[in-house]
């Protein structure tokens, strides 16, 4: 843990190094390194802000009318550890690798060194299992032996989350450069990421398969889920929940040995470059902005872990937006309400984005580049998948209904609106080229506000009409980026 401490520290103060506003100012750089740089400090600060939701979570399971809601209610709150931990290490690693404070480790004679990346990116999720204490509580204080078992699956579940993040940063995450086949591997591995991913919902729908023919199969497999969290309803059975609990321990440990076996050997190998065959260089030019985008673009796609950072929040939304497609008749409300779902959930990429260069922003800071070049660069970066799925199912949609071809100019801005927001709101002060510091806590606040920004803004689309929302969105997302711009 000491070492672990120090690696803490480190990554903090090279991201405090990244901001000049900061880095000009020593007392003011010692007074954040001070508080950014302290584990227990960091972990208080946004344990706090997480047990806001906890408690809210807490009163509705004490609320339930039986215990059978009551786990059903844990269960979907127990996404949260398992999405955070999963979402948080496949970002986190790029970049806490990326920034080269494991460069002193290589040379010592450590077999296992990727257990301090492991550590440090567990660090993050922490506050996210505190928030579940008060939901576990209050399933305590209804029924003792399954609330203390539904504790261990919140840990259990954010270990699992952990364990992923790691193999799809060991496995899809390596950089490799050049070769005959580089564009090959890179579509292979764009797929491979989105069929990792998708797995989660084929096994909820092998769950939902053996719910419906639980007398054709084992008695066993009838009474439990195959996916977390949806497991977790197995507590009102504690001694079985708790044996099904060792079951998974028994898969993702042996798992999570292997994967750091092989991680630190990823982590000492870097940069693999492939020289194949002399090809002709021929430079082009593009407008800064345009020119930052496709370079953010090019590293996003040759590292997976990156790619997942972007993507990964529009697999929260999926299950609606298919039901949508597959229902009989699509109404129009419903696709607005996925709309604004991919709008929210857009401006979470921002964490992603501002981590992509990692310790070449030293390098991007020496280029005539303007701050505000630089962010529209990255919202242009931010939007490129929730436009892209959001112009996808209104032309998906409309080919059942021609009407709601309509709504495309909102797929195309609302994501805009939110992730706007988001660089304001991370940027606000700043008059040079930086990165500031963020973390969930942040997101988790910034996700609130945009919630706030889209709640006023679907107000309106109700009650006065689609053209009066539309036209509040582009006045919001013209002033934001006029601030912006200055």
């Amino acid at each position: 843990m000491e070492i672990v401490k120090i690696l803490y520290r480190e990554l903090h103060y090279r991201r405090l190094k990244n901001n000049p506003q900061i880095a000009a100012d020593p007392k003011k750089f010692e007074e954040q390194l001070r508080k950014t740089g302290d584990i227990k400090r960091g972990i208080a600060f946004q344990s706090v802000a997480f047990l806001f939701f906890g408690f809210m979570m807490a009163g509705a399971i004490l609320s339930a009318e039986s215990d059978t809601r009551a786990v059903v209610l844990l269960a979907t709150y127990a996404l949260l550890p398992f999405v955070m931990a999963l979402y948080t290490t496949t970002v986190n690693a790029s970049y806490a690798t990326s920034m080269g404070i494991f460069e002193p480790l290589k040379p010592l004679p450590i077999r296992t060194g990727a257990k301090y990346l492991s550590l440090l990116l567990a660090i993050d999720n922490v506050p996210a299992v505190i928030a579940l204490l008060p939901a576990s509580l209050a399933m305590t204080y209804r029924a003792p032996l399954p609330g203390l078992v539904s504790f261990l699956w919140v840990l259990v579940g954010a270990f699992i989350g952990h364990v992923l993040g790691l193999v799809i940063f060991t496995f899809f995450g390596s950089t490799s450069v050049g070769g005959r086949l580089s564009k090959l591997r890179t579509m292979a591995r764009i797929i491979g990421v989105l069929l990792f991913i998708s797995m989660f919902y084929a096994l909820n729908y092998v769950q939902r398969y053996v719910n419906e023919h639980y007398e054709e199969i084992l008695p066993f497999f009838s009474r439990y889920s195959l996916a977390y969290p949806f497991s977790i309803a197995s507590i009102l059975e504690p001694l079985k929940s708790f044996l099904l609990i060792l079951g998974y321990l028994a898969v993702f440990v042996p798992l999570y040995i292997f994967v750091l076996r092989g991680l630190w050997g990823r982590m000492e190998e870097g940069t693999r470059v492939s020289h194949v065959r002399r090809v002709d260089f021929t430079a082009r030019t593009h407008h800064p902005v345009v020119a930052i985008a496709l370079k953010d673009l090019r590293i996003v796609l040759r590292k997976s872990s990156l790619l997942v950072g972007l993507i990964f929040p529009l697999f929260i939304i999926l299950p609606s937006a298919i039901n949508i497609l597959v229902s009989g008749s699509v109404r129009e409300w419903a696709v607005v309400s996925v709309l604004l779902m991919i709008s929210w959930m857009a401006s979470v990429g921002i964490d992603t984005v501002l981590k992509i260069d990692g310790r070449e922003f030293e390098f991007l800071r020496s280029l005539p580049i303007t701050l505000g070049q630089f962010l529209r660069a990255k919202l242009l970066v931010m939007n490129v998948v929730p436009v892209t799925a959001g112009a996808v199912l209104v032309l998906l949609t409309a080919y059942s209904n021609a009407w709601l071809i309509k709504l495309l100019p909102a797929a195309l801005i609302l994501p805009f609106l939110t992730s706007s927001i988001a660089l304001a709101f991370f940027y606000a002060g700043e008059k040079e080229l930086s990165v500031p510091e963020t973390n969930f806590g942040h997101v988790l606040v910034l996700i609130i506000i945009n919630g706030i920004a889209l709640g006023a803004v679907a107000f309106i689309w109700y009650f006065l009409g689609y053209p009066y929302a539309l036209a509040l969105t582009g006045a919001g997302v013209a002033v934001i980026l006029r601030i912006l711009s200055r």
